[in-house]
C-alpha cells in the first residue's frame, strides 16, 4: 500500500516520486510480520492510521505505543548482562528522545533538529516507546521464554529465526533473486538470520529502514561466533541498503551503519538519508513515501520507473 501510491507527500519528497508497482512487474511479495510472536492476532489491522494524513496520535495507537504496554511493565533482566542491557538500551533511547521536556516552546514549534520528536509526545507516550522498544529487543537478543495473552509459548528468537528462515526459503524457491525489506525491530531479525544461521537461503539486497542495528548494545549480542566484532554478512548477503530519518525515535541513537559493521570482500553497507515528515517518523508507510527508499527498492526489483 505504502510503496505503490504515486507523490504520496509532496511537501517531503518532490514530484513526480512514483509508486513502485511490484505486482504489475512480476515482483511477488511475502509478509513476515515480527510481532506476531508478541501479540499473534491482537494488534491494531486499521492501516489507514498509517496513511500520510494521519494524525501523530493514530500512528502511534497502530504501533501500540499509545500508552505503557502492560504485558511488558514487570519485565526484567535476570542476569547482570541483560539488566545492564536493559539500561544502556533504555538510556540511549532516553537521550534521543529527550525525555526530559524542553523548557523552550518556541524550539518545539519550529521543528529545531533533536526537538520535534519530543515536543510532539507526551511524556507517557515517549516512556512508553522506550519500554516497549527494549523489551522487544531484550526478549530477543537473549532469546527468552514469553507467553502470549493467548497462552502461547515462545522461545522468542528461536521463533522468529524459523519464522524469517521458511519465508526466504518460500521466496527463493519461486524467484530468481529475493530482497528482504525490514524495519524497526524487524531488521535485528533480518540481520541475525543472514550472518548467523548458516542455512538461511542467499539474499541480493537487504533493506534497513528505521533500524535499532546502531545502538553498540544491539551490535554486542548479534556479533557472529567467528568473529571479533560486527561486520558484513557477505556469506549470505550482496547488498546492504540502510535508510533512516535522524527524527526517527527509535533509528536516532545512532542511525548511519557503514561506521559500525565492518565491509567484508568489498560489500559495505550503503546508508542514506532521507527525512520524511511529521511528529512520529518512524511509520514504515512513511520510509515506503520516500523517493530514495522507492528508488533504492526498484533498483533492487529491476523495475524500471521512467
Amino acid at each position: 500500500m505504502g510503496l505503490e501510491r504515486d507523490n504520496p507527500m509532496p511537501s517531503a519528497f518532490p514530484a513526480p516520486n512514483r509508486g513502485v508497482k511490484l505486482g504489475s512487474n512480476g515482483v511477488s511479495t511475502s509478509f513476515c510480520y515480527y510481532a506476531d510472536v508478541f501479540y499473534g492476532d491482537d494488534y491494531e489491522q486499521d492501516f489507514h492510521a498509517y496513511y500520510e494524513h494521519a494524525s501523530a496520535q493514530s500512528e502511534l495507537a497502530v504501533d501500540g505505543l499509545a500508552e505503557a504496554d502492560p504485558l511488558f511493565k514487570s519485565a526484567s533482566g535476570v542476569t547482570p548482562r541483560e539488566q545492564a542491557f536493559l539500561q544502556a538500551f533504555e538510556a540511549r533511547l532516553e537521550a534521543n528522545l529527550h525525555l526530559n521536556d524542553p523548557a523552550d516552546a518556541a524550539l518545539i514549534a519550529s521543528g529545531a533538529a533533536g526537538y520535534e520528536v519530543a515536543g510532539f509526545l507526551p511524556r507517557a507516550v515517549r516512556q512508553a516507546v522506550i519500554k516497549k522498544a527494549a523489551m522487544e529487543a531484550y526478549y530477543y537478543l537473549f532469546d527468552k521464554q514469553y507467553t502470549r495473552p493467548d497462552g502461547a509459548t515462545f522461545q522468542v528468537r528461536s521463533a522468529l529465526r524459523n519464522k524469517l528462515l521458511q519465508t526466504l526459503a518460500a521466496a527463493s524457491a519461486e524467484a530468481e533473486k529475493v530482497i528482504l525489506v525490514s524495519h524497526s525491530m524487524g531488521t535485528m531479525l533480518a540481520y541475525d538470520v543472514l550472518r548467523n544461521c548458516p542455512d538461511c537461503v542467499p539474499v541480493d539486497t537487504l533493506i534497513t529502514a528505521g533500524s535499532p542495528l546502531g545502538i553498540r548494545e544491539v551490535q554486542d549480542e548479534l556479533i557472529a561466533v567467528d568473529a571479533k566484532r560486527i561486520d558484513f554478512p557477505d556469506q549470505k548477503l550482496t547488498h546492504w541498503i540502510n535508510i533512516y530519518d535522524p527524527l526517527d525515535p527509535i533509528c536516532g541513537a545512532d542511525p548511519r551503519f557503514a561506521n559500525d559493521f565492518l565491509a567484508v570482500n568489498g560489500k559495505a553497507v550503503t546508508d542514506i538519508r532521507e527525512p520524511n515528515w511529521g511528529s512520529w517518523r518512524h511509520t514504515i508507510t512513511h520510509y515506503l513515501a520516500g523517493s530514495k527508499m522507492r528508488a533504492a527498492i526498484a533498483e533492487a526489483a529491476g523495475i524500471s520507473r521512467d
